[in-house]
């Protein structure tokens, strides 16, 4: 179910790419710390990415004069496994560069650890590199956070903002297509689904109420076009007559889908124990009462649905922030068919908790602060991690939730703005998310709703979320498209994703920076001389195959397309 006949972009030009190797810091940098006093044998390690395929030929690493006797360099994937190791000999001071015997193959749109064994410590380090989720990027890779073990294995601790310059040597190999996730046919496996066709892009309500034709359409007019959860008295008739679709719990003829049940990894835990049959608020759940019993009870709701029926379940804090990583795995993989995360970065008050938030950007080490927290790429970050527990990779789609509204009652606070939706939709989908789930009611805030979408109390965000959906809407066949990884590099404060269709290359960009910034984006191919702005009217010059735009705070999104000739595609 991937997109076999999207392999390869046909192309009468030269397949001439920009392949040059880099590396995340440059040799001129120099650690602020060149001697940390540890002589404790320490594990030390920077956790990467990169925007392309490609190899890793060597391991870097800044060794001071008291770093007497680093051992080995090893490459991981993230969860532990060896990718490749090599002997680090005796040699000079400053950037060291040990190649491995034979070139490691990586993969864009996943996570990688590098590191080096320095056996008598007195480590190199920067205490605040990645301060605040700050990340260090040049090019194709994107450091994220430096780790350490003072055991065996891969180094899985961080020391709050620390790098400890430990790099890789990488030679992109130029771009490729990658089918989304699950391949462009998947809802095609199940019986009477959501369309598979490329103009449908999933854009659904959560726990809706609707009993008459009026309420779908009046839903339908604002861009939507699917219901994940209803309420006991709602019509799936209707629904289906307005022309969308329903996944709801209980069993219906008209369904697109059924959904088991919400955030059972937070109210029932990752564990086997029994389960009392008791939804929260009914009683004890587990059995004993302090037991988990999450997988108990997700095989339960999992078995009451039709194996040719879509299943679709949305988790928590547990699989984004508290489970291990194994846990979280089990919940995601075993349960269902489409999968999703509510992380609610505007307007949960304690997401910023180093224990929440903290646990995907900062390693659970600090709190984040507000700039760094209440931030639209933040949802972006909960769309990656989820993904990157998908077993196979990219084996299913993964849907994102945004409030627009205030889901917590406690709170005093009016909610989360229009542009700040519009950004936090954006980031998920540049992220990967196949589809978006907006959370509508308002718990907490000067007005009460149910339904911000059909009152007055949903006045602010109202046109900014119709308007989202109908650019989302008509760019659908575009996001259901395949990525091009290895075509867009990015300096500056910006998340992009390129995806190609009808001979066109789309870049989708958004800020990761509440302050903004300018941004420069190099391609790697192609004969393209500007870039349209999508919907801004205005059009930006490519100066050998780099053009440059700004983006004014961490809400601004820009979408560009450009030409797609002179480029050929593995």
């Amino acid at each position: 179910m991937i997109c076999a006949s999207c392999t390869r972009i046909p192309s009468e030009e030269p397949r001439v790419v920009d392949t040059a190797a880099e590396s995340m810091w440059p040799d001129g940098s120099v650690p602020p710390v060149i001697a940390d006093p540890n002589s404790r044998s320490i594990e030390l390690g920077t956790e990467f990415s990169a925007s392309s395929n490609g190899t890793v030929t060597a391991a870097r690493f800044f060794q001071g004069s008291a770093n007497t006797a680093p051992v080995t360099a090893t490459l991981w994937s993230t969860d532990g496994t060896v990718l490749g190791t090599t002997p680090i000999p005796a040699g000079p001071d400053g950037w060291r560069e040990i190649p491995f015997d034979t070139p490691i193959p990586i993969q864009a749109d996943r996570n990688y650890v590098i590191s080096y064994r320095a056996s008598q410590g007195n480590h190199s380090a920067d205490p605040d590199a990645f301060d605040g989720g700050a990340t260090v990027g040049t090019g194709w890779l994107t450091a994220l956070r430096g780790l350490f073990t003072y055991g065996s294995g891969i180094p899985d601790q961080s020391d709050g903002g620390t790098a400890y310059f430990v790099d890789v040597v990488f030679e992109p190999s130029g771009p490729s297509l990658r089918p989304v996730d699950g391949g462009d046919n998947y809802y095609d496996m199940f019986d009477n689904s959501l369309p598979a066709s490329s103009d449908f892009f999933p854009l659904a309500i959560w726990f809706a109420k609707v009993t008459s034709p009026e309420e779908a359409g009046s839903d339908r007019a604002l861009g939507l076009n699917t219901y994940v959860e209803l309420t006991e008295d709602s019509n799936v008739r209707a629904i289906r007559d307005a022309g969308m679709f329903a996944l709801p719990s209980r069993a219906d003829p008209l369904m697109a889908g059924q959904f088991t049940t919400d955030e059972a990894d937070m109210w029932a835990g990752a564990g086997e124990a029994p389960w009392t049959g008791r939804l929260p608020g009914e009683g004890p759940i587990c059995m004993p009462e302090d037991a988990e019993c999450g997988y108990t009870v997700m095989s339960a709701f999992r078995d009451r649905i039709p194996p040719d029926i879509l299943a679709f379940t949305n988790y928590g804090k547990g699989v984004t922030f508290w489970d291990t990583r194994d846990a979280a795995q089990r919940f995601v993989n075993d349960f269902q068919d489409v999968v999703s995360a509510d992380n609610y970065w505007f307007t949960d008050e304690s997401i910023c908790q180093a224990n929440e938030g903290g646990v995907l950007r900062t390693n659970g080490q600090t709190d984040l602060p507000p700039s760094e927290c209440q931030l639209a790429a933040n949802y972006g970050v909960t769309t990656r991690h989820v993904r990157s527990l998908v077993q196979p990779r990219a084996a299913m789609p993964v849907w994102n939730f945004v409030e627009v509204g205030q889901p917590f009652s406690e709170s005093a606070e009016a909610g989360i703005t229009g542009p700040q939706i519009r950004a936090a939709v954006w980031s998920s989908i540049i992220n990967g998310a196949r589809g978006i789930i907006y959370f509508a009611h308002n718990f907490g805030g000067p007005c009460l709703s149910y339904n911000l979408f059909r009152d007055r109390c949903g006045d602010a965000i109202r046109g900014e979320v119709s308007a989202v959906n109908n650019q989302i809407t008509s760019l659908a066949p575009v996001l259901n498209a395949p990525f091009v990884d290895g075509f867009a590099k990015t300096d500056g404060p910006v998340d992009a994703a390129t995806k190609y269709h009808d001979g066109n290359l789309y870049i989708l960009a958004g800020s990761t920076r509440n302050s903004g910034g300018d941004a420069t984006i190099t391609l790697s191919c192609g004969d393209a001389t500007q870039v349209e702005v999508l919907d801004e009217g205005r059009t930006i010059p490519v100066v050998d195959k780099t053009f440059r735009d700004f983006f004014v705070d961490g809400n601004a999104v820009h979408l560009y397309r450009l030409d797609g000739a002179g480029c050929a595609f593995e």
